[in-house]
């Protein structure tokens, strides 16, 4: 028994740096140095992918990807931010690509949500697959707002405006609480 429970012990303490979050982490394509979950700052050169990013995200000239995202993303000359899970925070950058939810602000030309967005949507190009906030550009879009606002030239609301639920385009600003 004894040895077995020496035997778990050693085999724990040994995987458990495979799991733990680096502080800081430097990601060119088909590189993460060092690897791993990132809780502190990351940089991403041309293109990055890590599995989760709790921080300071910065990408540069290019993508960088990650399944959950908490913190702050500041995309630098065409640096561009991709969370295929769930994020949390702020990100600036030349697009802002939400697969799944997100809650914040994002500021970018093209900012785009597949599921549901809650917060701020500031670009030219803004798209929420649902949305609880408010999106600020020249064209928004969103299958539905559950409770927000669109501020723009072009607002598309595919279950309708507040003028009419058959009216799914309407211009300068639309709504619904």
């Amino acid at each position: 028994m004894k040895k077995a429970l020496l035997g778990f012990t050693l085999a724990a303490a040994m995987a458990a740096p495979a799991f733990a979050a680096q502080p800081i982490q430097l990601s060119v394509p088909g590189n993460n140095l060092p690897d791993g979950n990132v809780q502190g700052f990351r940089a991403s050169l041309l293109y990055g992918q890590t599995p989760s990013v709790t921080g300071l995200q910065l990408p540069i000239l290019g993508l960088a990807e990650s399944q959950n995202f908490t913190g702050l993303s500041v995309g630098i000359a065409f640096g561009a931010t991709r969370v295929t899970g769930a994020s949390k925070g702020v990100k600036f950058g030349l697009a802002n690509w939400n697969d799944n939810t997100a809650k914040g602000a994002d500021f970018g030309f093209a900012n785009y949500t597949g599921g549901q967005f809650t917060g701020l949507q500031f670009g030219a190009f803004n798209y929420a697959g649902s949305l609880n906030g408010l999106q600020l550009g020249f064209i928004n879009a969103t299958d539905r707002i559950n409770q927000g606002i669109q501020i723009g030239l072009i607002n598309y609301d595919k279950s309708g405006t507040f003028i009419s639920k058959d009216l799914p385009v309407f211009p300068i600003i639309n709504a619904r609480f």
